[in-house]
């Protein structure tokens, strides 16, 4: 199978109740495929590592999904983090990643012990992102990250992730265009008070939307810290994060209750199903998004290393 649909699907496996999870995270995963990551090498904010997973040509059976591990939705609405659950299940791993990651950094103690079921980090460290980072000096060749733009202070963060990078090392980070902040559903709850954008947002405008800035800009906030731009990418359509925006965001928590309700064999059927008929509509639609890879789009990939 072509290497973007195989990711696409292997995402899809994971986040089969969010299909909009699986085609932005397919591409950030393509936006990467030409970058090798070398040792030592630092995952900071992992998450649950799926996604460090997939990117390094890990697949999972069709028994195990994110969703599999969650026991409670309730509060989903109130801004629960819905992942951040110690129910942990044991996946079946497929195919095993080529490369290993050398720590998996993360605050929720809760995703990294997830993390710790797909065996892509060689050790896995809790720390909070918006404190110095317990490393060393020029300790890593690689530090990658998509969650700089949730901490408090980005440029204090880049400026850790600078002092942790060799000087041959690279960094590889994921932010956002202030397109990504404009288009946010919670913009139309500001400008009209509509209680539902408020609700649906779940806390993204006031937590992922600090830091959301034009390339210009983050180059100037890159040049003074002393970092340089190898590589960049502009990804993500203004019509992809209109529909990612809602997606099935508010069915979400009650797909997941119902598919955990249902028996095993029953559930993998039916998983089966949905990614089988779902593979033709999101492959077209992956196609469309690689072929307005360029300017004017809502997310950027940078390549940093040090000036």
């Amino acid at each position: 199978m072509n290497y973007k649909y195989q990711i696409l699907e292997n995402l899809l496996n994971l986040y089969w109740l969010r299909p909009e999870v699986a085609i932005w995270r397919t591409l950030d995963v393509l936006q990467m495929k030409s970058i090798k990551i070398n040792s030592p090498s630092l995952d900071f904010g992992c998450g649950d590592g799926t996604f460090m997973f997939t990117n390094m040509g890990g697949r999972t059976d069709f028994n195990y999904d994110v969703y599999k591990t969650m026991s409670n939705t309730t509060n989903f609405f109130e801004k629960r983090d819905i992942h951040n659950q110690i129910t942990n299940i044991k996946p079946k791993i497929i195919t095993k990643p080529k490369h290993l990651m050398s720590i998996g950094l993360d605050l929720k103690q809760n995703l990294l012990d997830k993390a710790n079921t797909l065996h892509i980090y060689d050790k896995k460290i809790q720390h909070n992102a918006n404190y110095k980072l317990p490393f060393d000096d020029k300790e890593f060749q690689t530090v990658f990250s998509n969650i700089f733009y949730w901490t408090k202070n980005i440029e204090k963060t880049l400026i850790e992730a600078r002092r942790i990078c060799s000087d041959t090392g690279k960094l590889i980070i994921f932010v956002p265009d202030i397109k990504f902040k404009n288009l946010l559903i919670y913009n139309k709850f500001l400008k009209n008070g509509y209680k539902w954008a408020k609700i649906l947002d779940r806390g993204i405008y006031k937590n992922g939307a600090k830091h959301c800035y034009t390339f210009e800009k983050w180059e100037t906030i890159f040049n003074k810290i002393g970092l340089k731009i190898d590589i960049h990418s502009n990804f993500l359509t203004e019509g992809f994060i209109k529909m990612w925006n809602v997606g099935l965001r508010p069915y979400s928590p009650f797909l997941i209750e119902m598919s955990n309700n249902l028996k095993s064999n029953d559930r993998t059927r039916i998983k089966k199903k949905v990614i089988q008929e779902m593979m033709p509509l999101l492959k077209s639609y992956i196609d469309y998004e690689m072929s307005k890879v360029g300017k004017g789009n809502c997310f950027h990939m940078f390549v940093l290393s040090r000036n």
